[in-house]
């Protein structure tokens, strides 16, 4: 097995595909952290001489229309800010920054994760390869083993890369506006960022081993591509108390990366209004995604097996 999954990284390593990953996700992470720098950057003189304004403006508005009556309903729901600081959004700290970043790129992230995976293995078989390997090797099971886990290394790498450069770009950005005052992150961000290196390898396992049963780069992009598209075209259009919803793909895999996750419905008897219809935990999100990376692993090996790739 040590010897094959060396081999494995050998052409995981040699493949221009990665290098390309690399370089794509290392640009994603770099454009996310310019994108959201401004939000850290403390309030200009012009910001907070604008803020004081519309605060004053909305004092003497106030004063006019409900000094004389302030019990009235209108004015008591009325309410005027107690200082200027509510007019002025305060700017992001470290933690926040970053999980922002981290979260405007991850689904760019994991569908390259998914694709990097499912092409180290796919190829094998376009090229005709994995029939000279079979040649050569005792057991399909191994073999089979040592391809998942170098694409799941190869798609770790693709995350890896993304999370590091998005901590590193982030870190410079905030560094250049703001100092080092405030760069600080709370529990959040190493725990944000554990989630997505957890999904990240869930992923890579579910599309390597549908590529070695499938026999496809293509196919299994098509098959992870209609599998997402209903998820989400059934969690928009199902009704949010629908218990379906948190089976559905989609719902889990946002729970995965964000933590939990909520859905909304439309209930008639709540004065017809949006009102919350699941929260989907990460316990159940990850559970639920474990099984099913288990079952997708055991259906591929068992096939595997017994599919006829020499003939």
């Amino acid at each position: 097995m040590s010897s094959l999954f060396r081999a494995e990284l050998l052409r995981l390593v040699s493949r221009r595909l990665l290098l390309l990953m690399l370089v794509c996700m290392a640009g994603l992470g770099a454009f996310g952290a310019a994108v959201y720098a401004d939000g850290t950057r403390e309030h200009s003189v012009a910001e907070q001489r604008d803020a004081a304004r519309w605060w004053q403006e909305d004092k003497t508005l106030w004063e006019e229309q409900c000094a004389d009556s302030p019990t009235t309903t209108e004015c008591q729901e009325w309410q005027v800010a107690d200082s200027v600081d509510a007019y002025l959004e305060p700017p992001s700290g470290f933690g926040e920054y970053t999980e922002s970043v981290i979260e405007f790129g991850y689904p760019l992230m994991m569908l390259a994760v998914a694709i990097m995976a499912a092409s180290l293995v796919g190829a094998e078989f376009s090229s005709g390869n994995i029939s000279t390997q079979l040649l050569f090797t005792p057991g399909r099971i191994p073999l089979m083993m040592s391809k998942v886990v170098a694409a799941t290394v190869g798609g770790l790498l693709v995350a890896f890369v993304y999370l590091g450069t998005v901590l590193a770009f982030c870190a410079i950005m905030f560094l250049s506006l703001r100092g080092a005052n405030g760069m600080t992150a709370g529990i959040d961000l190493p725990v944000m960022l554990g989630r997505m290196v957890l999904l990240a390898a869930l992923i890579a396992v579910m599309s390597a081993a549908l590529a070695m049963g499938v026999g496809s780069t293509l196919i299994t992009a098509v098959v992870f591509a209609v599998v997402f598209l209903c998820s989400y075209i059934l969690s928009s259009t199902v009704s949010g108390f629908s218990p379906l919803q948190p089976f559905l793909p989609d719902n889990i895999f946002w729970a995965m990366a964000m933590g939990e996750h909520e859905v909304y419905g439309w209930n008639i008897t709540t004065f017809e209004e949006w009102s919350l219809a699941w929260v989907i935990n990460y316990d159940w999100a990850l559970g639920y995604s474990l099984v099913g990376t288990t079952l997708i692993v055991v259906g591929t090996a068992w096939w595997f097996r017994r599919r006829d790739i020499l003939g």
